[in-house]
């Protein structure tokens, strides 16, 4: 029963997503473009609830791209809700889909690197990206699945493919540990792809989630000086996070670079 109601909140919120992103585009609130690829991703988010149900085939073409439903008005979904404005996370998402088609660690933001303090790793030599695609396809609602997923797209710089795994989980009643994270890593992809702005909101939210999370404190550090140029701000979180005992010695480095850069910047000692 829960794993139906499940598939049913899922279907129910892809379905939402498709009529309010129809309500944009015709309000002028999303360009054509950028909405074309948000309308595929809730398409088969759809279709494959519709599909896992056994429900047939139900039309969310028609209208624009509305999706045809009989239920009842529903609150704007989750994905909305993050940072709480749709233009946001629309813009958000286009931009690391189309901006990370271009980074590589070399062009990446000062302060970013192919790894992070905390970060969650699979062995590549175990299991291929195509085969835990395959298990997160068969088994989408576990998060813990799709999270190593996730995670091995983003240690790789994949972003435009980490995007989804790490808003889905989101969306999926995340636990506070896979909430916190998830924001980070999104805010993270965020300030590689030149949105500091939005990426500072994910991983402060991150950090309202779990105050105690040193991967969404490094970031914050980071984002506030290198993209935000706010080393004041800044300088508390590197502190915090150059005082952790036994941070890889390649993290340390780039922690105590950056603290020095900071203090330098903002006049501090």
């Amino acid at each position: 029963m829960t794993d139906q109601r499940s598939l049913q909140e899922r279907r129910d919120l892809a379905r939402r997503d498709l009529d309010e992103l129809a309500e944009q585009v015709d309000s002028g609130e999303i360009d054509p473009e950028t909405a074309e690829g948000l309308r595929a991703s809730y398409r088969q988010e759809y279709d494959e609830a519709v599909a896992a149900l056994g429900d047939g085939p139900q039309s969310t073409s028609g209208d624009g791209g509305r999706a045809q439903s009989d239920a009842p008005a529903q609150p704007r979904s989750g994905r909305r809700a993050i940072v709480g404005s749709v233009l946001v996370i629309a813009a958000l998402t286009a931009a690391i889909i189309f901006a990370a088609q271009d980074i590589t660690p070399d062009q990446a933001p000062a302060g970013t690197s192919a790894s992070s303090p905390g970060g969650l790793s699979v062995d590549p030599a175990t299991v291929s990206n195509e085969q835990l695609e395959g298990v997160v396809a068969a088994n989408p609602n576990i998060n813990a699945m799709r999270m190593a997923l996730a995670d091995r797209y983003y240690e790789a710089q994949e972003y435009g493919k980490a995007l989804g795994h790490y808003l889905y989980i989101l969306e999926n009643q995340p636990t506070p540990t896979e909430n916190s994270q998830a924001l980070a890593r999104v805010g993270w992809m965020a300030y590689a792809t030149g949105q500091p702005e939005a990426a500072e909101e994910y991983v402060q939210n991150s950090l309202a989630v779990d105050p105690t999370y040193l991967e969404a404190k490094y970031y914050l550090g980071f984002i506030l000086l290198y993209g935000l140029e706010d080393p004041e701000g800044a300088i508390p979180w590197l502190e915090e996070v150059a005082g952790v005992p036994n941070l890889p010695p390649s993290v340390q480095s780039e922690v105590e670079q950056a603290l020095a850069d900071a203090r330098s910047a903002g006049g501090g000692s």
